[in-house]
């Protein structure tokens, strides 16, 4: 047995430390002795049930994790007993349909994610099929690992899907940790103008963008950051805007501030309508790209990032916390006292 947090129904605060059964895994599995488990923003709203979408409960949460191989199953090759590992959040998918086959298995319609759809990594030990394995570089700590999928989040976005170029003016809204490692990416791509865009109780997150590339902070509100944007350069707007807070009204600003035949990438997820004319983006010539998740190729390119120091991750850890402190986790972030807050494993 050991102690996992288990969100046990789907309504408001249904989650607390349980004893569960260590996972049994498959031929092609690895059971991984958990290290460090990231806190995602999206597990407080998954303990207030604050989501559009089900939980298969009983679940155990989290799925940023990093650790090491505890046990093999006897179909998988390349990997021994204590090798250092991260892992995708891709719990489980077909690996037969166009888009397994097209390395677009993060959209599957049989993906099941850690921590959503099947058991995650708030844990001693976690269930782990060897496709999805990654291996931690040596000079790479395991609670930096841990946050690897955050970062390949903002990889996947400003890298893999945006047309973002040496010399560009981007603004990236909202400096929870996406915004604040979009900003990161943007620099190392070498966009010449990054302006971050916060609120009230963003003050010591901006003031980290700025050390991570940013050339420009906005309070939102305290400033308006459309004049402020709309004053640089030719007065156009931006070349790439970057959604992670979500929100109807951050969308607007992203159409508001983007220049024509500019791009929007929406990250952040928002649970109500837009409630104002998407005309503009027509009007505009805008390309709007949603982007989800993750694959195989961008999680090698980041791990490289992080092995030679291009991104150092433990500057947004502010916290680490045993297992039983989960709820005091999940406040740290939501109080945006804590930026990333790892917890680790208990007996």
């Amino acid at each position: 047995m050991m102690k996992a947090v288990v969100k046990y129904d789907n309504v408001d605060g249904a989650t607390e430390l349980r004893e569960v059964p260590i996972p049994e895994i498959g031929p092609n599995d690895v059971l991984v002795k958990v290290a460090y488990i990231g806190i995602c923003g999206s597990d407080p709203h998954m303990h207030h049930n604050k989501v559009t979408y089900k939980v298969n409960v009983p679940l155990i949460l989290g799925h940023e994790f990093s650790g090491t191989i505890e046990k093999i199953g006897e179909n998988v090759q390349g990997y021994k007993v204590g090798d250092r590992v991260t892992a995708e959040t891709h719990a489980d998918y077909c690996g037969e349909c166009i888009l397994c086959r097209t390395n677009n298995y993060h959209v599957c319609r049989e993906r099941k994610g850690y921590g959503f759809h099947t058991d995650g990594a708030f844990a001693k030990y976690v269930k782990v099929p060897s496709r999805i394995l990654h291996r931690v570089p040596d000079n790479v700590s395991l609670k930096e690992a841990s946050l690897t999928e955050p970062l390949c989040v903002a990889y996947s976005s400003l890298v893999k899907h945006s047309k973002i170029k040496p010399g560009d003016l981007v603004v990236i809204i909202g400096p929870g940790p996406i915004g604040l490692l979009c900003t990161k990416i943007a620099s190392i791509v070498g966009a010449s103008d990054i302006i971050v865009i916060g609120t009230d109780g963003d003050e010591g997150r901006l003031e980290l963008a700025k050390k991570l590339g940013a050339t420009v902070t906005i309070n939102s509100s305290k400033e308006d950051p459309i004049p402020v944007i709309k004053g640089m350069r030719d007065g156009y707007g931006a070349d790439l805007v970057v959604d992670t807070a979500g929100f109807s009204p951050t969308f607007k600003l992203a159409v508001d501030v983007v220049k024509p035949c500019g791009e929007i990438n929406k990250i952040g997820w928002g649970p109500k309508p837009v409630d104002f004319s998407l005309d503009p983006l027509i009007t505009k010539a805008v390309t709007v790209n949603f982007t989800f998740s993750h694959n195989w190729d961008v999680w090698e390119q980041c791990l490289v990032l992080m092995s030679q120091k291009a991104v150092d991750l433990n500057d947004f850890i502010t916290h680490e916390l045993p297992l039983d402190k989960w709820h005091e986790g999940f406040e740290l972030i939501e109080s945006k006292e804590g930026l990333k807050i790892v917890l680790t494993p208990i007996d």
